[in-house]
């Protein structure tokens, strides 16, 4: 490996069933070769990554470790780069999207990390959508300024506002400058399916960003989709909704997130009727009542009461 390593990679890998090669194959293609790939795995060996024999990459195996939020923040942790790029093991990087990414990055040091959009594709390769961040509506109501070629910069203040309504940075891909990571702290490993997105809310309140309309991965799956089940998960994302709003003290920012916090409730108090609970959801739809009313919650409500 060599000596000057500009991108660590962080793989994460939740899941030994896992096939790993497309993804891990699809970093060390990159056109960018100073760089290390570091693999945080989850219980045994994976047979699929017995045969890659590459110097750059960095394996590191955790005992029946639960949380996929934990892998990743060990990965970063041990990565040695200016400069870090994660990528969930179900995706893959486009050849040219590193080296393209740290030269943007370097020509804009306002910019504390860059994203891209992406493609989706089946579990065979086929495209299944060219560009995924056009399911994301809000994005294209955010203010951005073009740099030429696909990129453009997002400064701070229209980052911070956007990401109120919608979270639309893919994970995988993401380079971030390694040192914003020391400043801003790890994942939080208690938010659930919302950690990505407290982790954009404390970014956004840091620093610009840089965009690529080029996608810069292939993502299997369809893009957005309710990712959020149970009542945990959702408590979780709840607070970390409430942490956005005490950041704020502008009123249009906070009934925003007033309205999402309620939303969450909602889908709690929906989850807790279909389990015939109507008491219990008749006061969790209070909940969402009393943080941001609307009629559809005090419906809901007297649904879970009259049964």
């Amino acid at each position: 490996m060599t000596d000057r390593v500009r991108v660590s990679v962080v793989m994460t890998v939740p899941d030994a069933r896992m096939s790993l090669d497309g993804a891990l194959r699809s970093a060390l293609a990159s056109d960018l070769r100073e760089l290390e790939v570091v693999m945080v795995e989850n219980g045994p060996a994976d047979r699929h990554t017995a045969d890659v024999q590459d110097s750059r990459v960095v394996r590191v195996r955790m005992r029946s470790c639960q949380q996929a939020l934990r892998l990743r923040n060990v990965g970063i942790a041990r990565a040695r780069a200016p400069y870090i790029a994660l990528l969930d093991a179900n995706d893959l990087l486009k050849p040219g999207k590193l080296s393209a990414t740290v030269s943007a990055l370097d020509r804009n040091p306002e910019a504390g990390f860059a994203f891209s959009d992406f493609e989706c594709i089946d579990a065979s390769g086929d495209v299944i959508q060219p560009s995924g961040i056009t399911d994301f509506a809000d994005f294209r109501t955010v203010a951005n300024e073009a740099l030429g070629g696909s990129w453009h910069l997002i400064r701070q203040a229209s980052l911070a506002r956007g990401l109120l309504y919608q979270n639309f940075i893919g994970t995988s891909g993401v380079v971030i400058r390694r040192h914003l990571l020391s400043e801003i702290g790890p994942f939080d490993e208690g938010a659930g399916c919302c950690a990505d997105l407290d982790f954009w809310f404390r970014l956004a309140h840091r620093c610009d960003a840089l965009y690529s309309s080029k996608a810069g991965y292939s993502h299997r799956g369809a893009p957005g989709g309710e990712k959020m089940q149970g009542r945990t998960t959702r408590m979780g994302c709840i607070a970390v909704l409430r942490r956005e709003r005490n950041r704020w003290s502008d009123r249009a920012a906070r009934h925003q997130l007033d309205r999402a916090i309620a939303h969450n409730f909602a889908r709690i108090a929906e989850d807790e009727r279909l389990r015939q609970r109507r008491f219990r959801s008749a006061a969790v739809f209070a909940c969402a009542f009393a943080t941001s009313p609307d009629s559809r919650w005090l419906r809901g409500m007297l649904r879970s009461i009259l049964g």
